[in-house]
């Protein structure tokens, strides 16, 4: 598991070792005691790690990106034929790049 990092002692730490004015930093020191936002960010994200959400959304980006760049390769020949080829051309990159599993894409 990796290591948690807690802001708000990192921006502490960097509060200390700057030169700001003391009002201005006891207004920082203050907001950031009432806030729980950040903990709350890391915890959402560490439970999304943990149960497979990032994994799931990260697979799909990879199977389906290639097909949103084909659609808009489609709706982009229409307005400007260099860039419709452009994203046609990374479609296949993308195509290409995802299944080159088997022996032909290896040799």
């Amino acid at each position: 598991m990796a290591k948690k990092i807690n802001p708000k002692t990192t921006i502490k730490k960097l509060l200390d070792k700057t030169e700001v004015d003391e009002k201005l930093l006891d207004k920082i020191k203050e907001v950031l005691e009432k806030t729980d936002i950040d903990n709350k960010i890391l915890d959402a994200y560490v439970d999304a790690k943990e149960s497979g959400l990032l994994d799931k959304i990260k697979c799909y980006i990879k199977c389906y990106g290639g097909y949103v760049l084909a659609v808009g390769a489609g709706c982009l020949f229409g307005v400007n034929f260099w860039w419709g080829l452009g994203f046609l051309t990374a479609a296949g990159i993308w195509g290409y790049k995802i299944n080159c599993n088997h022996k032909l894409c290896k040799r």
